[in-house]
């Protein structure tokens, strides 16, 4: 019989503690091979949120007698299916042509781990009120990533950030291959991990403090 889980949801969790691009590494692909510039970086962070969210959604009505195998299938199917009418939307919004420039990465989004695996792993044991505030902090998570990553890498291959011109002495055209974004976004997330881990480090200096403070004034 499936668990529920009922502890505190905490949208730092999927934005910081386990970002799945800076933190983890689990979905970097789309934002190394497609986040070249700030509008790409959109089109994928757009696509990725919608997808994401109304397949887990969807995917979470599935009857849970259903073998686990067959399950994983549907979600896949489902996520498919979802992908065709989000695809329609970006083309509406960011003009066919940009979008069909990244459509291999957009396609990747389907199988997601945030559908495939964390569906069963995370989210479906909790409540389903629980379970959107939870993903929507990995959505966000994952957006602002991208979006970061996309920005850096127009900004040094292009001098340029959507259409304003950022003058710079110098520009970085291997930014706009995919060794170029694996090399950033590696380099982000040694930044990022360091960062976080001297915030941790910090709070657990400041907690003992005040620990030892209050059991001085108690005796």
């Amino acid at each position: 019989m499936e668990q529920k889980t009922t502890g505190k949801v905490k949208l730092s969790d999927g934005i910081i503690n386990q970002n799945m691009v800076l933190m983890s590494g689990l979905f970097a692909g789309p934002v190394i091979g497609a986040a070249t510039n700030l509008k790409n970086s959109l089109v994928i962070a757009m696509a990725f949120t919608l997808i994401t969210v109304i397949s887990v959604g969807l995917c979470r009505l599935l009857p849970k007698k259903i073998a686990f195998a067959v399950r994983i299938g549907l979600y896949a199917l489902i996520a498919s299916l979802v992908y065709i009418p989000v695809t329609l939307l970006t083309e509406l919004i960011f003009g066919a042509d940009m979008v069909s420039s990244i459509s291999l990465y957009l396609a990747i989004i389907v199988t997601n781990p945030f559908i495939m695996t964390k569906t069963e792993s995370r989210f479906f044991l909790r409540p389903v009120h629980m379970m959107f505030k939870d993903l929507a902090g990995f959505a966000i998570g994952f957006d602002l990533s991208c979006i970061l990553v996309g920005a850096i890498r127009d900004i040094l291959s292009d001098n340029m950030l959507w259409n304003t011109i950022i003058p710079l002495p110098f520009q970085m055209s291997a930014m706009e291959n995919v060794y170029g974004g694996f090399i950033l976004v590696g380099v982000l997330a040694g930044l990022f991990r360091f960062v976080y881990r001297r915030y941790l480090g910090r709070k657990t200096r400041l907690d003992t403090e005040r620990e030892d403070f209050s059991r001085k004034i108690t005796y």
